[in-house]
């Protein structure tokens, strides 16, 4: 059984503000388990391990006397941000873009503000593939990147300007496409999934209800 987008978004933002609190060991330890749960609940194994693990290398490195105060303080501090990542990369890895920007609908959001959301979700993905087409145009002409890292105008005229361009025709389309498939500005798009809160989701809820409530006995 899936989570509603809902209550994974109110689940993140919990989590979320778990960096700011002072929360002990166990606390931190009780909100990766819950994150771990969520992640195995959805067939997300390698989260789960991921999340664990990670989290115990670090919590394991801030107090190690045989490292380095630097890596230390280090590792203390990706203990803290550890949690929020993971339950970040879960919503991200769970939900599609659709339903985070019709879960926000639900939520009354401005159509202005699901739009620019709606094309930054679709446009992030792209950078990766426009950096690599425009490396693989480089080396059939003979030009390697590791030739030209160094050498700033080289670096500009060849690789970033030419990306850079292709980007803002990508993001053009996008932009086009969202208007096209109803996100329009001033209108009520016409909604394609159905979406409520199941049992489940009341008890995202009602955890972090008592999280927000209890996290100073935990």
């Amino acid at each position: 059984m899936r989570l509603d987008a809902r209550s994974k978004l109110l689940f993140v933002l919990v989590v979320g503000l778990s960096y700011s609190m002072v929360l002990s060991d166990h606390a931190r330890w009780y909100v990766i388990g819950s994150i771990a749960v969520l992640a195995f609940s959805h067939k997300r194994y390698l989260m789960t391990l991921v999340s664990v693990l990670g989290f115990a290398l670090f919590w394991w490195m801030k107090d190690s006397s045989a490292l380095p105060v630097g890596l230390s303080r280090m590792a203390f501090i990706m203990m803290l941000i550890w949690a929020p990542l993971m339950a970040g990369h879960f919503l991200m890895k769970t939900t599609s873009t659709y339903e985070l920007i019709h879960a926000l609908r639900k939520w009354h959001f401005p159509e202005a503000f699901l739009l620019t959301l709606g094309v930054v979700f679709r446009f992030l993905p792209t950078i990766k593939d426009d950096a690599f087409q425009l490396r693989d145009n480089l080396r059939v002409r003979g030009i390697f990147l590791r030739q030209i890292l160094f050498i700033p105008w080289k670096m500009l005229t060849l690789y970033l300007i030419p990306l850079m361009f292709s980007l803002l025709r990508r993001a053009s389309d996008l932009t086009v496409a969202s208007l096209t498939k109803g996100l329009v500005i001033g209108e009520s798009p016409k909604e394609y999934i159905v979406s409520k809160w199941t049992w489940l989701d009341w008890s995202v809820g009602l955890w972090c209800l008592t999280f927000l409530l209890l996290h100073n006995r935990l």
